[in-house]
């Protein structure tokens, strides 16, 4: 990631000098590199790193080792992962246009209410596309697992994720709230 933004910012840098000289040769280039970085090595270690998080969560790896299952699970489903990164990135985007137009920069467009009611439905819409994109990346880990025809250890994966309910202690009794003083 580090070595990544130092090329981004880099092609950023020129983009600028390019701009301030009016070359119109270096400025289409680096308007082209930017474009190739984002697309291809930014949604690509996107895919990577979420997948990567759905690795560490349902098997015993973590950290690089996770990465590098990750990476191995990608290998023959890269388009289809970057497709459905490049679509949440897109999602997400245009919410954020929307919202800094309506809600950040509607000053007198927009009155307060529909400022609050658009700024509302905005993050409501938000985390309902930040929980569907966690589902469909447990899904993207199990087409990957069938696509490299690794077989899925469901006892395992029960006893991993049941240790979860490991730390919830039921109550004893019923909590009446007319019993509480005041």
């Amino acid at each position: 990631m580090i070595a990544y933004n130092a090329v981004f910012v880099g092609f950023f840098v020129v983009l600028i000098i390019a701009i301030d000289t009016q070359n119109p040769l270096l400025v289409f280039i680096s308007i082209i590199a930017i474009f190739v970085l984002f697309l291809g090595v930014h949604v690509y270690i996107t895919a990577l790193w979420h997948l990567a998080s759905v690795v560490s969560v349902l098997e015993p790896v973590y950290g690089f080792a996770a990465m590098k299952k990750s990476y191995e699970l990608l290998k023959g489903k890269t388009w289809m992962a970057g497709l459905l990164v490049f679509g949440y990135l897109t999602i997400c985007f245009a919410i954020a246009i929307v919202f800094g137009a309506v809600v950040v920069h509607g000053g007198e467009k927009h009155g307060v209410f529909v400022r609050i009611v658009v700024g509302g439905f905005l993050v409501g819409v938000l985390v309902i596309v930040n929980l569907v994109g966690l589902l469909v990346q447990s899904v993207f880990y199990y087409v990957c697992k069938s696509h490299h025809h690794e077989g899925i250890d469901k006892s395992a994966l029960h006893d991993h994720l049941g240790g979860y309910l490991g730390e919830y202690v039921p109550l004893k009794s019923s909590i009446q709230m007319e019993n509480l003083d005041i």
